[in-house]
């Protein structure tokens, strides 16, 4: 029987003679070409309402203030390098912030998350230890409320920016004894 693949592998083994050289495996796992990438969504419907609620609370706490989403936890806190840093990344790195709130400088203010799926235990470790590392940083470290949304906004912007009052400190307030 007559192998009618034979010129197509031939025609295949001479391209590979002539191909250039330095492309030969590069271009064969190319991870634009296996992967296509294509625009996604990057807030999910729940996240895109939070986001405009905390946005508004934060133009009246910090007009020149940033909101950041999806946020690197290695980008939102410091650890001191005296322990091995890869090391702490290798046990943080995968964890996101879901929103931080920045001044006009850049600085971290409020970090807020968004409440874990309780079905699914892998996830709920993951934002427990997201929270002790952002509880153990002296951040102020939120939890999205959902009720928030139709909520007075007075409300959501003292949980985003508590008013935290050290030894010695005074209050300017007319009702404050």
């Amino acid at each position: 029987m007559l192998n009618l693949n034979l010129p197509r592998a031939v025609g295949a083994w001479l391209h590979n003679l002539t191909a250039q050289r330095g492309a030969s495996r590069a271009d064969a796992t190319d991870t634009v070409m296996l992967w296509p990438p294509t625009p996604t969504r990057v807030l999910a419907s729940a996240e895109r309402i939070a986001h405009k609620h905390i946005a508004q609370a934060l133009a009246l706490e910090h007009p020149k203030g940033f909101l950041l989403a999806h946020v690197p936890l290695y980008k939102v806190v410091k650890v001191p390098k005296q322990h091995s840093y890869r090391e702490w990344l290798s046990r943080t790195g995968l964890l996101t912030v879901d929103f931080v709130l920045c001044d006009e400088h850049g600085y971290v203010r409020s970090a807020i998350v968004m409440p874990a799926p309780e079905e699914d235990p892998r996830l709920t470790r993951k934002r427990e230890r997201l929270l002790r590392v952002l509880e153990a940083s002296g951040l102020a470290v939120t939890v999205w409320d959902r009720a928030w949304q139709s909520d007075d906004s007075q409300r959501l912007h003292q949980h985003l920016f508590p008013r935290v009052m050290g030894a010695g400190a005074y209050t300017d307030s007319p009702h404050a004894h």
